[in-house]
């Protein structure tokens, strides 16, 4: 069932909303700040919590800011405790592991949530109509909250609902299975996550993150459940990730590298942020294909790339900015794979991969233990006489060896550029101490066509990393673009 609660002061309400509404604002007027089941100081500056506290503790449900804080969770359970997560701050939007995993214990009837609009100065809001999905995702980020609760704190969360509606919040409830896509997709842009902690919610022990977290205590010396910030969203453990590194600990031409040899992965390694000759205001998916929007509300059109691709991109670049890793794929001397979680079993992670293998077909005659494929710019530039962008990839392909202290130094580099309007690559020069080398005959060209599709892909790895790092908002489309399926050719485990 999904149904719309709004009430306002002045309405003509019925007799038996009417009772709550008054024993609620009734409540409010006799019982203090100090007697209030609030459990932390900070809740009465909070903008949901804040409010509707005081009006909570008639109803016997607590409210508190950290639900994971260590004193709160040595507390026995005796009534439901709304509250956030410190795991879980401003514009921490789920993941589609995380989208997944709500709406399937939706669909199960084991969940239900609660969004609320939190804009109250707005004059363009009719609060006794339901929210739509056009004005949830124009809100602002403190206006966007979602309260996921167990289905059996159902009766707890509609006593919450009618609290809210009270104070003029915009809000939904919902529960009906059959509007899983609706829910979820309010849910998968939240940018608030909060939950209803109770006995049920902690015993049925399901996989959603906002109830997964429920019961858990901050680390010692410390606001969050985990010990890096990688272990808090990543599906599997850095352990198995490529070596971790970031390719700036190469070196450069005039910089030398100062990594140990032994840790430095070979294969390939992308983590420029582009440079974008637009100013965006926000990302738009649809139809297949990412849109930026600039502040003028124009649109531009990007280069072509299948969906799947694009989503197994954009999971890299989310999960490299956690762990702090540039490493796509290393491929050791017996043929073992090793490649970045994100990327494993996806057409993506497999070209890479596949071009991985290339840079030794060319280069035969170097006393090298490793290769590497390195982006060094990325350039995005709008296209002559039309809407819409192209870009240049500036790359390497680097050869390395260790020097007597075990340090991984770059023994030749082959520059190349990749434009993405005419789709080619062009070799620009080389360097390095053991250029002169190189086999006067060298397939430059050749082997720069074999690792294209890594030049490519760095284009727009920079592109996503540039709009991550100025938090270019991306809301109009996400749901859809979360859920894309982006499984692909099964990464082997010898290639």
């Amino acid at each position: 069932m999904m149904h719309v609660r709004t009430i306002k002061l002045s309405d003509q309400l019925s007799a038996n909303t009417s009772f709550w509404l008054i024993l609620c604002l009734y409540c409010i007027s006799l019982v203090s700040p100090a007697q209030a089941a609030t459990l932390d100081a900070a809740t009465s500056e909070d903008l949901l919590l804040g409010p509707i506290a005081n009006a909570l503790a008639a109803y016997d449900i607590d409210v508190t800011t950290n639900l994971n804080v260590r004193d709160v969770v040595r507390q026995r359970i005796e009534q439901p405790r709304l509250g956030r997560f410190p795991d879980l701050p401003m514009d921490r939007l789920p993941v589609t592991g995380e989208i997944l995993e709500w709406e399937a214990a939706f669909q199960n009837s084991q969940i239900g949530g609660l969004a609320i609009l939190a804009e109250q100065e707005s004059t363009n809001v009719d609060r006794n109509t339901a929210i739509t999905l056009e004005q949830w995702l124009n809100a602002e980020s403190l206006a966007r909250i979602f309260i996921t609760f167990h289905i059996d704190d159902l009766p707890a969360m509609e006593k919450i609902q009618q609290v809210v509606a009270a104070y003029a919040f915009q809000n939904l409830l919902s529960t009906d299975p059959a509007q899983v896509a609706a829910a979820g997709e309010l849910y998968s842009t939240a940018a608030q996550r909060l939950a209803l902690d109770s006995r049920s919610a902690r015993r049925d022990q399901l996989a959603v993150t906002e109830l997964a977290y429920l019961g858990e205590r901050v680390r010692r010396d410390s606001n969050s459940l985990f010990k890096t910030a990688s272990a808090a969203t990543a599906n599997r453990s850095e352990r198995e990730e490529p070596a971790l590194f970031l390719k700036e600990s190469l070196g450069d031409e005039f910089n030398q590298s100062t990594i140990r040899e032994i840790i430095v992965p070979g294969g390939v390694a992308l983590g420029e942020v582009a440079r974008l000759d637009l100013s965006v205001a926000s990302l738009l998916f649809a139809n297949d294909r990412i849109v930026l929007i600039d502040g003028e509300g124009r649109r531009w059109e990007l280069p072509t790339l299948a969906p799947a691709t694009l989503k197994a991109l954009f999971d890299f670049v989310a999960n490299s900015q956690t762990i702090q890793s540039d490493a796509i794929v290393d491929i050791d001397a017996e043929g073992r794979v090793r490649i970045a979680s994100s990327l494993r079993d996806t057409d993506a992670g497999f070209a890479i991969m596949a071009a991985d293998t290339q840079p030794f077909e060319y280069v035969r005659n170097l006393d090298v233990t490793k290769s590497v494929i390195i982006d060094t710019s990325v350039n995005w530039f709008r296209a002559t006489g039309a809407n819409s962008l192209e870009f240049a990839t500036d790359f390497e392909v680097r050869f390395l060896s260790a020097d007597n202290m075990r340090i991984a130094q770059t023994r030749v580099a082959l520059e190349y550029e990749y434009e993405s309007v005419a789709d080619t690559v062009a070799y620009t020069g080389n360097w390095g101490r053991d250029a002169g080398r190189l086999q006067d005959n060298l397939d430059y060209a050749g082997l720069g066509t074999s690792v294209e599709v890594v030049a490519n892909y760095a284009g727009w790895i920079g592109l996503l990393r540039a709009l991550d790092a100025a938090r270019v908002p991306f809301l109009q489309g996400r749901y859809a673009f979360m859920k894309i399926d982006k499984t692909g050719r099964s990464t082997p485990a010898r290639y």
